[in-house]
């Protein structure tokens, strides 16, 4: 889906949430916008040719993908640096890790204050789905993220939130408001039984990748959006490893990961699925 369409269907969805007249700043990439690009095509698997030729062509049935980002991605600018960070998310109840999940942070680069309207932030995929970043139909309480998030000058938030949270009877609540997980439709994707095998690798460009997604973050330094401006990130499959194992699902599993992995791990996005 080219930038501008998406633009043009961001810039109708906020005309009618709001009779205020808007305007739309385009704010472009600063000289690091690059730089940050690359720290998530910096990341592949080694897989030795012995362990290759052992595994022969027999069909693997986990696999594991890589993103990356697409080079016309605005991450940096004069005002924000958006980063895509893993975190490992505590169970209090049954005293283990609960799930590996990913946040959106975005940092304030500038002396001003920074409005991020979650009704204005949009996640899209290639195979046509969409979801906004704020449901106004749930119920405002203290286990769900405000519809604006406020940015102090040099500092940064989480676009969703994910954690549990301990109530005066005891009780542990989970707040959820969907962290990113990178999963998809197989289907929609051309996957199916027998597409990878053990310990192959399938490469992937910008062009041909068979999955994409898209962020839309929309951020002002005016409470009411009088103006506000548009950051655009593409995240697209860039390998595809067939695993005789599923990635990262116990700490020591994540330590061979890690080892197997090159780049900086930290900015690393990985999603381990299921052919059948």
């Amino acid at each position: 889906m080219k930038t501008k369409t998406l633009i043009g269907i961001l810039c109708c969805l906020f005309c009618s949430t709001t009779l205020v007249a808007q305007q739309m700043v385009y704010v472009g990439p600063d000289k690091n916008n690059q730089k940050v690009i690359e720290r998530y095509n910096r990341c592949h698997y080694r897989i030795s040719l012995a362990q290759v030729l052992l595994s022969g062509n027999n069909k693997s049935k986990d696999f594991t993908a890589i993103f990356g980002v697409k080079t016309n991605s605005l991450m940096s600018n004069d005002d924000i640096e958006i980063n895509f960070l893993k975190k490992w998310v505590d169970n209090p109840i049954y005293n283990d890790k609960e799930d590996r999940v990913y946040f959106v942070e975005i940092k304030n680069k500038t002396s001003d204050t920074i409005f991020i309207d979650r009704s204005r932030c949009f996640r899209m995929d290639s195979d046509g789905s969409r979801y906004c970043y704020y449901d106004s139909l749930k119920r405002q309480d203290m286990n769900s993220t405000k519809k604006m998030i406020v940015i102090p000058p040099h500092d940064k938030r989480n676009l969703t939130d994910y954690r549990w949270v301990k109530h005066a009877d005891g009780n542990y609540v989970e707040i959820v408001e969907y962290p990113e997980e990178f999963l998809w439709n197989l289907n929609a994707a051309g996957m199916y039984e027998g597409y990878v095998c053990y310990d192959d690798v399938k490469t992937f460009t910008e062009e041909n990748s068979p999955y994409y997604r898209t962020f839309l973050i929309a951020y002002s330094k005016e409470p009411d959006f009088a103006t506000y401006s548009l950051a655009t990130i593409n995240f697209y499959i860039r390998e595809i490893i067939g695993w005789r194992y599923p990635e990262v699902i116990r700490d020591e599993i994540m330590e061979i990961a890690r080892m197997r992995l090159t780049g900086e791990y930290k900015y690393s996005i990985t999603s381990w699925m299921s052919l059948y």
